[in-house]
């Protein structure tokens, strides 16, 4: 798993009133070493200072260095820590990694030292938000350890061994069979079930433990593609992944798996198969729902009902119908709902089809769009009809009744969607325009802002402000006003030509989840504010369909489970969370006179007026700006200097 980092560094800069009269740092540090980045701690806010000699925490409260930790001598270590050095950034927690050793960023306590507990590295970890806790990952003595941070005590609660040395899996059904030697767990699967176990899958293999002491229960050879629990809580249902095909290749690696045909069932407590056959469906499963009465399997051509004791069919024949979205019990049997939710059928309790023909949802002009048959389509449910959004179009279905007019457009990969669930808009980059989509409030279904993109693929979030959206990328903003339509809008150019070099630009170069981390967590930390004010949307390209969209909202759910934790954030940072996050900021370089200044440029996102204007020595400046504290982080040499703003 490999999780966002912000790995770029702090600047001197001058007054507003005066660009050409530079004032002092407030305080300074000598570091041991030369400085070659600044890093802040993506919970605590710590700044870290990274030298080649060490690792040191700065507490700004104190003006001193809080803690030390020397660096690798070999830098180029594998696994989950990034190329080239021997640190990693653990979002979601207060924690640094620090040659495999696990480090409070607060303070500089080892919770895990990597010598006195005789493991090789550490190789992934997970949050498990319901306990407040982590699960790392690691390999000690040819075996998978795993330990259990409680973030609530700061103290490593449990360890255990999961495999034996030769990849003989513990207590298995199949015990003749070796398991996989390098493990990969995908993020967040990790499942909590309501009797405090934990089943935490890697690769090939299923593994069920107690929460609270790490017992091992037993582990199964089964690579799952997701995990259910039947209503009654006794069986844990396995869904398995696809091994074979060009989409399950192609998201090898990325913690995406492809279902497959088949579905298991094992007892929670002693892990033995709970059906005398295993489910196998007539073709790949699209999607599985734990109705309290039945199990739901829908398959690329059709569907039906399972027993959850024993895994046999309700129907003796499935339902044959594509793209089927909803199946619900009724007086006559059961009303099954789809291609895409356009198509209704009624069936009798033994999955006979009652009605002549399928009913078919009426629209405004009395046609339906054709949908792609896997996967790649987001649909969003309005009064007024319904959008469908694809990798290669956008288009409206009307409602019957509605007045309205057909409308689609086409899309394309390097155009960019996100969905603000607040006011129900569908805000898309495309070409050189914003379009907001939103049928019931748009008589023309689409409201289109001209503006002149200077890469819409590089954007990467959208913000919900309080009259507008704030849409950036690391060199340029829209500041969009969705009501009146219109925009401002700005492009910066880079001063210096390097694809390589990671622009500090506050709350920029976070992926999806890692936003809605950092987002969530700022949101919520002032309790009685709109919480919709200030959150952030990743921006995808059309067509992630389901998938990212089931991620994205996991990981959002990870954000908002952590948001109470505020005791691992340091009291004078949690205060300043209070404060909403107003600014952007950007690195560029603009003319003065006959020379060419570089300069970082405060933004308004409310506006898009540039508020401060900072100059920089150099073109490629040593700076971080930590804009919830109001500090900017400058390191010269062996220097650092920090400036108040």
């Amino acid at each position: 798993m490999r999780l966002p980092l912000i790995l770029a560094t702090a600047l001197c800069f001058s007054t507003a009133q005066n660009l050409h009269a530079q004032r002092q740092a407030d305080w300074s540090l000598e570091l041991t070493g030369n400085a070659q980045s600044i890093i802040f701690q993506h919970l605590t806010g710590v700044p870290i200072i990274q030298t080649e000699k060490a690792y040191m925490g700065i507490d700004p409260a104190s003006q001193k260095i809080a803690w030390t930790a020397e660096r690798s001598g070999d830098k180029a270590v594998s696994g989950i820590i990034e190329t080239g050095t021997d640190f990693y950034n653990m979002a979601g927690t207060p924690y640094v990694l620090i040659r495999h050793n696990l480090i409070d960023s607060r303070n500089g306590d080892i919770l895990m030292d990597k010598e006195k507990e005789g493991y090789k590295k550490v190789e992934d970890y997970e949050i498990i938000p319901s306990l407040n806790g982590l699960l790392v990952r690691t390999k000690a003595d040819g075996k998978l350890r795993l330990y259990f941070v409680d973030m609530t005590t700061n103290k490593v609660q449990w360890k255990t061994d999961v495999m034996k040395a030769g990849g003989i899996t513990l207590k298995s059904e199949s015990e003749n069979e070796p398991a996989e030697e390098s493990i990969e767990v995908p993020v967040n699967t990790t499942m909590v079930t309501p009797g405090k176990q934990l089943l935490y899958t890697y690769k090939k293999n299923v593994a069920c433990l107690e929460a609270g002491s790490g017992n091992l229960l037993w582990v199964q050879k089964a690579e799952p593609a997701e995990i259910l629990l039947s209503p009654d809580g006794k069986n844990a249902l396995v869904i398995e992944a696809e091994s074979g095909g060009l989409m399950a290749m192609a998201l090898a690696g990325t913690g995406v798996k492809i279902k497959g045909k088949k579905i298991t069932a094992y007892d929670l407590l002693t892990g033995k198969e709970a059906w005398k056959e295993e489910i196998e469906a007539s073709e790949k499963i699209r999607w599985v729902d734990t109705h309290p009465d039945f199990l739901t399997v829908v398959h690329k051509k059709g569907c039906n009902l399972y027993n959850y004791a024993t895994g046999e069919k309700f129907w003796k024949k499935d339902f044959e119908g594509r793209r089927v979205t909803e199946i619900l019990p009724n007086d006559e049997g059961y009303l099954v709902t789809f291609h895409s939710g356009y198509k209704t059928m009624q069936l009798s309790k033994e999955g006979k089809e009652l009605w002549k023909k399928a009913q078919i949802k009426e629209s405004e002009d009395g046609d339906v769009e054709d949908v792609p048959e896997d996967g790649g389509v987001d649909r969003y449910s309005y009064a007024k009809g319904d959008v469908i959004v694809t990798a290669s179009s956008a288009y409206y279905t009307p409602a019957k009744g509605s007045g309205m007019k057909r409308w689609k457009m086409g899309l394309g990969k390097d155009d960019r969607v996100a969905y603000d669930p607040n006011y129900q808009n569908l805000v898309i980059l495309t070409g050189q325009r914003v379009v907001v989509v939103n049928p019931d409030k748009n008589p023309k279904v689409a409201l289109e802002v001209g503006v002149s993109f200077g890469n819409a693929s590089e954007f990467q979030t959208l913000e919900l402000r309080e009259k507008s959206y704030f849409l950036t990328s690391q060199q340029e903003f829209v500041v969009l006003d969705a009501e009146n339509g219109t925009a401002k809008h700005k492009y910066y150019k880079k001063p210096f030509d390097s694809r390589a070099f990671l622009t500090n630009t506050a709350s920029l170069g976070l992926a999806v989840g890692g936003a809605a981390m950092a987002t969530s967590s700022m949101a919520n930390a002032g309790k009685g504010g709109s919480l919709a004010v200030g959150s952030t949307l990743g921006m995808l390209p059309p067509g992630s369909g389901d998938t990212e969209i089931r991620r994205a909202n996991r990981q959002m759910n990870t954000a908002k489970a952590m948001d109470d934790a505020s005791s691992m954030i340091p009291p004078a940072r949690f205060e300043a969370f209070r404060h909403t996050r107003d600014f952007a900021y950007y690195f560029t370089k603009e003319k003065a006179g006959d020379d060419s200044e570089k300069m970082l440029i405060q933004v308004n996102k409310d506006s898009g007026d540039e508020t401060d204007k900072l100059i920089f020595d150099n073109a490629r400046p040593l700076y971080q700006v930590d804009e919830v504290q109001k500090r900017v982080y400058y390191a010269n040499k062996s220097t650092l200097k920090v400036f108040n703003m």
